[in-house]
């Protein structure tokens, strides 16, 4: 492999990538206590075979299957994937969960690995090699949490702290965040494909608060469900 195809591979590796070939029937993955194992289905969209290898870990960007250590594994943790070919993930629970009275939140990783050579590939030819990785949530759903994660986002309040904008969640359920409409008309962007607020705990939302929040009391936001469908919540908004 050349200079170039190694640093390309390296930096998608530890980046991920939005045009990964391989992709799940859904964006995320809720596991309830007492199941003792999840499916999820892939698909190789590219023109050529793929391997896969796949972990769960804490989602960190550095964190390899080496050192992935979540109470959920993945089977096959590695496999090989034909073009257009279709293949069912079992995510198993094999415990123990860190808590009971709240959501945990883990990250199943699919690292995609083109061959070196495609199919009547002529030898010495020159074509750019990309390893591509893809984190995708997985929720750990303890059966203490009665209600939805829909009724949770009632429990969102928000609060200005020397001019920056920061999200209280007081439920047991993990908040995603997909932005903001504050001041009735701007609308303020969160990172990736969405902010996560963690059971009760506090989050800054974005990098600029527009000064019209100060004469504000509400603010709407966009939120992602089990389903990975954008809904609309509101919340309080006090001065810290």
């Amino acid at each position: 492999m050349s200079f170039l195809r190694l640093l390309f591979a390296l930096l998608l590796f530890v980046c991920g990538s939005a045009f990964a070939g391989v992709t799940a029937e859904r964006t995320r993955v809720i596991v309830h206590q007492g199941q003792r194992e999840v499916s999820l289905v892939l698909a190789n969209q590219n023109d050529y075979p793929v391997m896969v290898q796949a972990w769960v870990d804490d989602g960190s960007p550095d964190g390899g299957p080496d050192e992935a250590d979540a109470p959920i594994i993945p089977l096959p943790a590695m496999f090989q994937l034909a073009a257009g070919q279709r293949q069912s993930l079992r995510l198993l629970y094999v415990g123990p969960a860190p808590s009971n009275d709240r959501e945990s939140l883990y990250w199943l990783n699919l690292l995609e690995i083109p061959p070196d050579r495609l199919a009547g590939e002529a030898p010495g030819s020159t074509r750019l090699t990309m390893t591509l990785r893809t984190q995708m949530k997985v929720f750990y759903r303890p059966t203490a949490l009665k209600t939805g994660v829909e009724k949770a986002t009632a429990r969102l309040a928000f609060q200005l702290k020397h001019g920056q904008l920061f999200a209280t969640n007081a439920s047991s359920f993990h908040i995603t965040l997909a932005g903001l409409v504050v001041c009735g008309r701007e609308a303020m962007n969160v990172e990736g494909e969405g902010m996560i607020v963690a059971p009760l705990a506090t989050a800054r939302i974005g990098a600029s608060t527009p000064a019209c929040l100060r004469d504000e009391t509400l603010v709407q936001f966009n939120w992602i469900d089990d389903e990975g469908n954008i809904q609309i919540g509101r919340g309080r908004l006090v001065e810290g």
